[in-house]
């Protein structure tokens, strides 16, 4: 049946599903459904889109009144067998017939709710933790930053309304897609939304100044996100870092969604001309945006997110109420981007991000879990300590989003009430692993300089991320001499200070007052 309307052909792999049409089907033909849907959750984290009346190479079938119907009832007798619910998000007509859009997302208790992770990014006032504060709470801001002062971590940044930490708020959504933060009693309590959500979304909001370039990278490089959501005053337009944390995820090929807030206090011709500006710098960078408009813009382009190739561009005031609507429904169905169930089979490797020393348990270590398992009651190795061993402790118990836990798997960020371990003797950076690593102290590194204003020549010393490791490095030997700003090559930087935990294949960034350059490490020295 040819029709205006185009879409791709249904891919083997993803969340993704195309059905002609489910219409008198036996209990057999239900198993196998059940055992296909069971797959496409898996690939999609908990969740898929199944798409009624299309063919597998994308033409439509389209499907009358009547097998829309039966097709949406089968659909659902199908989800309930493996414990799953459907949800209904479109319904296209095509030439007289209709082609529906459905979202399936698992429901059972025993299954830890679906994640993804955001790193909300911007140039300062751009508006960034008071959308964040909207998302969350589903209350409007006074114009003044009421929702900023809401969501902030410290004293200091609500009497400057200037974020300078990485704060991570949660967004949970139940399982027809409702924010459930916006129906409990506090919407910012993470135990509470963690428990009662069946998806939950970190919103990691880093500083948008300058002087707090190294806490966003810090936020950038260890909190595993799958998705970057770009901030822009409608006011300002994209300013000088903005574009800069737009170009550190790029190269590091984290997706990108852009959201223009203050649509409310400027004219139409002035926002039209920043969101145009926009356009051309995604362009220019090799994205597709899309300004989104509809529900059926959320729906075409939220399973395309993954890609990276598209850059949905969202309109909002979070006085008005503008937009925000179109940003909880996408957020609601962005996909997970890695598959971390197959990640919890490999040996264990977490990150510590944060060190407490807590009155009456002792030394609390927050850990992101990049592959494997952490159970409680078990030990571990962790290090390299500055003399290069690896030390062996004893997790007491787990939290999660403060909730306790008898476990921590890939992919999620935990508190660890630790023994045999003095906070003094812990350090952002260091790694848990369930037997003695490496101490790597010099990486052979492809590295492409960004923004150099000299020649950086042997000796050159500057800052390193990755993870959530932050030390000097020098450059103690370079595949071509000097480097400039565009050039690319192989480096050995060599840690100045102590030894570190790094693989082979991780990306990073290099930084200080006067540089910017992004690498891959080819080769980790021991």
């Amino acid at each position: 049946m040819k029709s205006g309307v185009e879409f791709p052909a249904e891919s083997d792999t993803g969340p993704v599903e195309y059905k002609s049409a489910l219409t008198r089907v036996n209990d057999e033909r239900v198993e196998k459904l059940a055992s296909q849907m069971k797959y496409r959750l898996f690939e999609g984290g908990g969740e898929a889109i199944y798409v009624l009346g299309l063919n597998d190479d994308g033409t439509v079938r389209g499907l009358s009144k009547d097998e829309e119907e039966e097709s949406v009832r089968i659909l659902d007798t199908v989800a309930k067998r493996i414990g799953a619910c459907i949800r209904v998000l479109d319904r296209r007509e095509v030439s007289g017939r209709y082609v529906v859009r459905v979202l399936v997302r698992l429901s059972r208790e025993e299954n830890p709710p679906s994640q993804v992770n955001i790193i909300v990014v911007g140039n300062v006032d751009a508006g960034k933790s008071t959308t964040v504060g909207t998302l969350c709470t589903g209350m409007l801001d006074d114009g003044r930053g009421s929702n900023m002062r809401r969501v902030a971590r410290y004293a200091h940044e609500i009497i400057t309304g200037r974020t300078s930490s990485v704060v991570v708020r949660v967004v949970g959504f139940d399982m027809l897609g409702r924010p459930v933060n916006w129906g409990v009693p506090n919407p910012l309590d993470e135990a509470q939304i963690y428990l009662s959500a069946k998806k939950v979304v970190y919103l990691v909001d880093v500083g948008g100044h300058e002087r707090y370039l190294r806490t966003a990278l810090r936020g950038l490089m260890s909190k595993f996100p799958d998705y970057a959501m770009l901030v822009v005053a409608s006011n300002t337009g994209l300013q000088v870092m903005g574009r800069e944390h737009l170009g550190v995820c790029v190269a590091l090929q984290i997706p990108v969604f852009v959201v223009f807030t203050k649509i409310d206090a400027v004219s139409p011709e002035v926002g039209k001309r920043y969101v145009d500006e926009t356009l051309e710098v995604l362009r220019r960078l090799g994205k597709k945006p899309l300004v989104v408009k509809s529900s059926r813009d959320v729906y075409d382009v939220a399973p395309l997110m993954a890609s990276g190739r598209v850059a949905p561009v969202f309109l909002v005031s979070n006085t008005t109420g503008a937009g925000v609507e179109l940003l909880t429904e996408f957020m609601n169905l962005l996909p997970p981007r890695k598959r971390w169930s197959e990640l919890e089979k490999k040996p264990l490797l977490a990150y510590v991000t944060d060190i407490y020393n807590v009155r009456g348990v002792g030394t609390v270590l927050a850990v992101a879990v990049e592959r494997g398992i952490i159970r409680e009651n078990s030990s571990y190795y962790l290090g390299p300590v500055r003399d290069g061993t690896w030390r062996r402790i004893k997790v007491k118990s787990i939290h999660i989003n403060r909730v306790p836990s008898s476990l921590a798997r890939a992919g999620e960020e935990a508190t660890l009430a630790v023994a045999d371990v003095e906070s003094g003797d812990v350090e952002k950076g260091l790694v848990l692993a369930e037997t003695p690593l490496y101490a790597v102290r010099s990486i052979i590194a492809d590295v492409l300089i960004l923004k150099h204003p000299t020649t950086i020549r042997n000796g050159y010393q500057t800052v390193l991320h990755v993870h959530s490791i932050r030390t000097p490095v020098e450059f103690s030997w370079m595949e071509k001499e000097p480097m400039r700003t565009g050039d690319r090559g192989l480096v050995r930087l060599t840690f100045m200070l102590r030894p570190w935990y790094v693989e082979e294949g991780e990306k990073f960034i290099l930084r200080d007052s006067r540089t910017r350059a992004i690498g891959t490490v080819i080769k980790a020295e021991y």
